[in-house]
């Protein structure tokens, strides 16, 4: 949706050159653009576009960590127009060059935009940096104009960062750590606390927030040394460092990392000469060689953080366990039916089930997901028999389970708590015990602008354009409920990056807790909401890891501790131990 606004976006950019502002490396020419019309006290934004926050990590930098820009001093650069778009897979790239035709796909990609209603002011306004999504494999700045947004009163800075192996190979050793795509964020955060003041930012009070892979990078922010002193709260949509792609197993990026090599007929033996070989190729032959299905596996994605002892010293879990994270304000967010658009992808692309979603599901579909689903994530069959039975319980839509409509409901309902509800709420519990919490789910769908059909609801991204204020400008098919939602939410960021004090024309938002586990509702009358699903939440959070700890003895005929501490408390666990006994008799 985000995209096909970008196409006739700059249409109403009244814009006057030339602003220009001092960073540590010389001068930057940006633009101004004027809204007289504007209801808040700013009636300008000037924007800095395509500004280096770092070296190009090409040739011998590449599958390094970055380094920072060449000084251009005494010339002045100009910053009037985005810089390269990082390469990044095939689907992203296709969509993007039909609304950006005319931009430049590099690895020389590391450029940030700046946006600021008070360039050349003394006032100091709150800072968001905007850390876009693509799975890791796509998304660029481009596409994510901030001016409405900066007109809140704050200044607005979107990052890029490596995509694909570019920013993710690894080998696992120092050869190629990996991350180097989460260490671009980190370069460009650091650009921001060195700069922004020059722009009119406060670098003591700097919000980052993104959405799906952006969420998860902030998220992994809050559990990485190298982001401890960056920025002070965060803002996670649609994905949090608990969500099963937000990084993946060492050995699997290993085997990416090999595959690729082979591919390009470079050794893999040696995990140094591999990686001298991949640095004398072109950037056009390894993005050439290196897509693949961004849902290649349910967990993991193909190129995708790891645990590298470096940004990241642990996993996100074992970190959060053991209170290993920034304590900062957070605020989550999800969308009410973030499993929809991943549904036929999963089915067809993950399990190769033949038969579509978009007219409702068959039982037969219904149980065929559920037991792939379970022995796609758990490699002994008992155990996957166990979770597929537990699953079929949990998500039949009782009574009425031959419908077919509710049949697929219910399993967008189960890929939405999986992937997004279930990894945000015990992130929001961990996190509210030593620092505020806010969460909210975003349930308005866009009247005459979605980029889904109907019976997907709200689906995983629906909400991005509304971050930024895409439908306040004429001429883009939003209605006057679009438009209240998207200044609701802007209005909602701007307060939050000023002070966390969460009220929002007229609306108290109440703080997460364990034992209070209120969420806000945005649609056209938001209200607080009681807990989201908790007989949902429960299950993944607290019931169905057991169900993957349950220890089978064929031979002796026994059952572990394990499925005694499963099974009490609750009639359902009860039940789940019958089977289990009948099952083994």
């Amino acid at each position: 949706m985000l995209l096909t606004s970008l196409s006739v976006f700059c249409t109403f950019w009244p814009l006057v050159s030339s602003v220009i502002v001092t960073t540590n490396y010389g001068k930057i020419d940006g633009l101004m653009a004027l809204y007289p019309n504007a209801t808040g006290p700013f009636k300008s934004v000037s924007k800095f576009l395509g500004v280096p926050f770092a070296h190009p990590p090409t040739w011998d930098l590449r599958f390094k960590a970055p380094q920072p820009p060449k000084e251009w001093k005494p010339s002045i650069r100009q910053a009037k127009r985005h810089g390269n778009i990082c390469w990044q897979d095939n689907g992203f790239e296709s969509l993007i060059r039909l609304f950006a035709p005319d931009f430049k796909y590099s690895e020389d990609c590391l450029y940030l935009d700046v946006y600021t209603p008070v360039v050349n002011s003394l006032l100091r306004l709150p800072v968001l940096v905007y850390i876009h999504g693509g799975g890791y494999q796509g998304g660029t700045s481009v596409i994510f104009p901030s001016d409405i947004l900066a007109l809140h009163g704050v200044v607005v800075v979107v990052i890029q960062y490596r995509l694909g192996p570019f920013g993710f190979l690894t080998t696992g050793d120092s050869a190629a750590p990996g991350n180097f795509g989460m260490l671009d964020q980190v370069e460009a955060l650091k650009w921001v606390r060195d700069n922004i003041e020059n722009f009119g930012g406060n670098p003591k009070k700097v919000t980052i927030f993104g959405e799906s892979a952006g969420a998860t990078s902030v998220c992994l922010h809050l559990l990485s040394p190298l982001s401890k002193d960056l920025f002070h709260q965060a803002i996670a949509e649609s994905g949090v460092d608990l969500t099963s792609f937000a990084i993946q197993p060492t050995s699997f990026g290993v085997s990416f990392a090999e595959e690729l090599a082979q591919k390009l007929g470079c050794t893999t033996n040696e995990n140094s000469a591999m990686i001298e070989c991949l640095r004398k190729k072109k950037d056009t032959e390894i993005q050439k060689y290196s897509n693949s299905a961004n849902f290649r596996f349910i967990d993991y994605l193909q190129w995708a953080p790891v645990v590298d002892k470096n940004f990241l010293h642990d996993t996100p879990r074992n970190l959060r366990e053991n209170g290993d994270f920034k304590q900062v304000p957070l605020m989550i967010s999800f969308n009410s039916h973030e499993g929809a658009s991943t549904l036929g992808i999963m089915a067809e692309g993950t399990f190769g089930l033949t038969e579509s979603v978009d007219f409702g599901v068959s039982y037969s579909f219904f149980k065929s997901f559920l037991t792939k689903f379970a022995h796609t994530r758990n490699s002994r069959n008992d155990t996957a028999n166990l979770i597929t039975d537990a699953l079929e319980f949990m998500y039949t839509p009782w009574p009425d389970n031959s419908d077919k409509y509710a049949l697929r409901s219910q399993l967008v309902d189960l890929i939405g708590d999986y992937i997004y509800f279930a990894p945000s709420h015990e992130v929001a519990d961990i996190h509210s015990r030593v620092a505020p919490v806010y969460m909210y789910e975003f349930a308005h769908r866009p009247k005459n602008a979605s980029q889904f059909p109907e019976w997907m609801g709200v689906a995983h991204g629906e909400n991005v354009a509304f971050d930024f204020g895409i439908p306040l400008f004429p001429g883009f098919p939003f209605d006057a409920a679009d438009k209240n939602v998207s200044l609701f939410i802007m209005d909602m960021y701007a307060k939050f990056a000023w002070t966390s004090n969460l009220t929002a024309s007229g609306v108290t938002w109440e703080r997460f807790s364990s034992s209070h586990r209120a969420h806000l509702r945005i649609d056209t009358n938001p209200k607080m909401a009681a807990s989201f699903n908790p007989r949902r939440m429960a299950f993944w959070n607290d019931y169905h890891p057991k169900l993957g700890q349950v220890n089978f003895d064929i031979n002796n005929e026994v059952v572990s501790a394990a499925v005694v501490n499963v099974a009490s408390g609750t009639l359902f666990h009860f039940l789940l131990v019958i089977i289990l006994v009948v099952f083994l008799l």
